[in-house]
C-alpha cells in the first residue's frame, strides 16, 4: 500500500466550541483562530479552568505477531474493536489488508485502509455488524475528534513519525468566555507503541514541543450493530 501524503503546517493548536454550540459557531471560531495565528481574541477575556484529562486507564495491548508497522496498526485496530465488544485479531487484519502475514514497515494510505476495513461482517457468535472508518490526514484540528472516542472508552490509531501508535489519553485546558462559550486546547496526547517493550510503550506528543507535521493521520473504526432478519438466523 502507498504511504499517505503528509501535510506540513507552520503552527499547531487544537480548538473547538462546546457541544452545546452550533457547528456554524464552531466553524466561525476555527476560522477566527486560524486568522489570528493562534492569538486569543482581544476584548474577550477568557477564564481558564484547571487542567483536565480523559484517558483509558490500564489499556493492555496484545504483542504484535511480527515487529513491523503493519502489525502495529493491526494491533491498534484489534484493541479499538475489542473496546466495542468485537474480537477480530491482528492476523485477520494483516491478511485482509496485505494479502498475507507479511512484515511491512511503510505506513498505509488511510483511504486504502478504510476501504479494506469498512463493510459488513458476521461474527463467530452470529452477530452481524458494520464497520465504519473515519480518518483525518495530518494532526487533528478539532479536539472532539479525539476526546469523544476516549470518553466512550475507545482508543484511536495515530500515525506519528512513521509509527503506528495507540492513543489512550488526552490532557487539555478549557477556557470560558464571559458569554459562556467554551474553548479547549489540547496540551498532550498520551500514546502507546505496540512495537516497544511492554514497560517502555508509553510516549507522548506535547503541543508546543513536538512538530505536528510528524503526525500523518488519525484513524478510528466504529462498530455499528445490524439487526438480524428471521431468514438470516
Amino acid at each position: 500500500m502507498n504511504p499517505p501524503q503528509r501535510t506540513r503546517r507552520k503552527s499547531f493548536s487544537f480548538f473547538l466550541a462546546a457541544s452545546s454550540v452550533s457547528w456554524v459557531t464552531v466553524l466561525a471560531l476555527l476560522l477566527t483562530v486560524a486568522a489570528s495565528a493562534g492569538k486569543k481574541p482581544k476584548g474577550a477575556p477568557l477564564a481558564r479552568l484547571p487542567e483536565r484529562a480523559v484517558e483509558i486507564a490500564r489499556l493492555a495491548l496484545p504483542a504484535p505477531a511480527q515487529p513491523c508497522q503493519n502489525w502495529a496498526w493491526a494491533v491498534a485496530v484489534e484493541v479499538m474493536l475489542q473496546a466495542q465488544a468485537v474480537l477480530l485479531k491482528q492476523n485477520f487484519w494483516v491478511q485482509k489488508v496485505n494479502g498475507s502475514e507479511i512484515c511491512w514497515d511503510a505506513p498505509p494510505a488511510l483511504e486504502g485502509l478504510a476501504r479494506a476495513i469498512d463493510g459488513r461482517y458476521v461474527l463467530d457468535d452470529g452477530r452481524r455488524i458494520r464497520l465504519q472508518s473515519r480518518y483525518y490526514q495530518g494532526a487533528p484540528t478539532t479536539p472532539d475528534d479525539v476526546i469523544a472516542p476516549l470518553r466512550q472508552g475507545t482508543p484511536l490509531l495515530v500515525f506519528w513519525k512513521g509509527r503506528a501508535l495507540v492513543l489512550r489519553a488526552v490532557v487539555y485546558d478549557e477556557y470560558i468566555y464571559p458569554n459562556g462559550q467554551r474553548m479547549f486546547e489540547i496540551r498532550e496526547m498520551k500514546l502507546l507503541d505496540p512495537l516497544a517493550p511492554a514497560k517502555q510503550r508509553e510516549t507522548s506528543f506535547v503541543n508546543g514541543r513536538d512538530d505536528p507535521a510528524g503526525i500523518s493521520g488519525v484513524f478510528q473504526v466504529t462498530v455499528i450493530p445490524e439487526k438480524t432478519m428471521p431468514w438470516q438466523r
